[in-house]
């Protein structure tokens, strides 16, 4: 009986322990921007237009993070190796100047979070994770060593979005605000009447540790459609200000 004893203690100890032991992960992305420049150039004055062309002929690519504890997660830019890209590329530069607060994720919730510091104002938008109404084929591969089956998707203004997930990694996060695939992203493809963008996966280490990531409170929380709305309000009184004065 004594043995008997011993060895239920020895086996819920061994399970107690692996339950309670903490794990994250650490994604690393490189992303690829396509830009279509007939449907894109106008972002940008016309004596800024050449120096568009040329750099999305040499091609533009960024490197993001993304960190996650299966609660919450942080997609940022990787500032350390994107300092060392060519500081010339204007187009990097405003990529990484709309990126340079992280998105969060909070899946308790199912919502994200993002900051936007405009003009002097600060606005924190939250919403609920989109619903990309995935459909999962039966397409597979293999990436960095995990197996993959192809998602593909879309959003409500018509954006397509294609998923590469491992259920392999039981984590059900990606890129941006890509999630909710019964698996980890490890490959996304993004496309909208402007640009293309690709996330590849560089690297994913498994981290015996639970990371602490903190969900951001600065600035007045309000959903992208109001913060559009307010901003094209603003814009609106700088702009009939402007008419007065002429």
């Amino acid at each position: 009986m004594k043995n008997i004893i011993l060895m239920l203690v020895l086996f819920l100890g061994t399970n107690l322990s692996a339950q309670s032991e903490k794990e994250s992960i650490r994604a690393t992305y490189k992303a690829e921007f396509i830009f279509d420049y007939e449907q894109s150039k106008d972002m940008f004055p016309k004596d800024l237009q050449p120096i568009f062309k040329s750099a999305i002929d040499r091609g533009v690519f960024v490197d993001f993070i993304l960190e996650s504890n299966n609660v919450l997660s942080v997609f940022k830019p990787d500032v350390k190796l994107n300092n060392a890209q060519d500081q010339s590329n204007m187009v990097v530069q405003e990529i990484l100047s709309s990126e340079k607060n992280p998105l969060y994720k909070d899946f308790s919730k199912n919502e994200y979070y993002k900051q936007f510091d405009i003009n002097v104002k600060t606005y924190l938008v939250k919403e609920n994770l989109p619903d990309y109404q995935w459909k999962l084929t039966k397409e597979k591969s293999v990436i960095n060593g995990y197996n993959v089956i192809k998602a593909i998707g879309k959003d409500t203004e018509g954006n397509e979005f294609t998923a590469w997930y491992s259920s392999e990694i039981k984590y059900k996060d990606g890129p941006y605000n890509l999630a909710n695939l019964p698996g980890f992203i490890l490959q996304a493809e993004i496309i909208t009447p402007y640009f293309k963008t690709i996330f590849k996966i560089n690297q994913l280490e498994i981290l015996k540790e639970n990371l602490q990531i903190t969900l951001p409170t600065k600035g007045k929380i309000v959903t992208f459609k109001e913060m559009r709305a307010e901003l094209n309000e603003m814009n609106k009184t700088v702009n009939e200000g402007v008419d007065k004065n002429n």
